[in-house]
């Protein structure tokens, strides 16, 4: 936070060596969240563990996400892993739900994969955001603002969206 020039009074690294309460306390009195990366599963789980979904959304906070914060952030993401034989599965977990839409963090894939449809089926159910590698988003007020490479999929239709930010 220092190298963006961002300081504040008091820092909170929230996992599991903190108590729930004393987490959930330090949520409900923040004015900022940053929700890091790392593994996004690992992270849900301890958000659903903690209880942590609805003191994070119902906070009056400015709530950040990157990379596994982001996803978690959605209405929905979806979880794809490989096994040793090649075989991928995927999963959709539930988000926070600050929009109703799903997001791909920092896709590895390209263009190509997209077509393939690994995003479709969830397209269908809801808009899915997918943020290459320097792309964010923004939502404030219902309203998505975007910056860098993203892509909107809907009803299985891929459309590069033009930077708003």
């Amino acid at each position: 936070m220092n190298q963006a020039n961002l300081k504040f009074d008091e820092y909170h690294f929230i996992d599991y060596r903190m108590q729930k309460e004393d987490a959930q306390r330090v949520i409900q009195n923040a004015s900022v969240i940053f929700l890091c990366g790392g593994y996004p599963a690992l992270q849900h789980d301890f958000l659903e563990d903690y209880e942590l979904t609805d003191v994070i959304k119902k906070s009056n906070a400015v709530i950040l996400g990157a990379s596994a914060g982001a996803l978690n952030m959605a209405a929905k993401w979806l979880n794809l892993e490989r096994t040793a034989d090649e075989v991928e599965t995927s999963t959709i977990y539930d988000g926070i739900g600050f929009g109703h839409f799903a997001y791909e963090s920092h896709s590895q894939r390209n263009y190509v994969t997209f077509v393939q449809g690994y995003l479709f089926p969830l397209s269908e159910e809801m808009d899915v955001y997918a943020a290459e590698q320097e792309g964010a988003m923004r939502v404030k007020d219902g309203i998505i603002e975007t910056m860098g490479p993203i892509y909107l999929i809907a009803h299985s239709k891929i459309q590069k969206l033009a930077e708003t930010l």
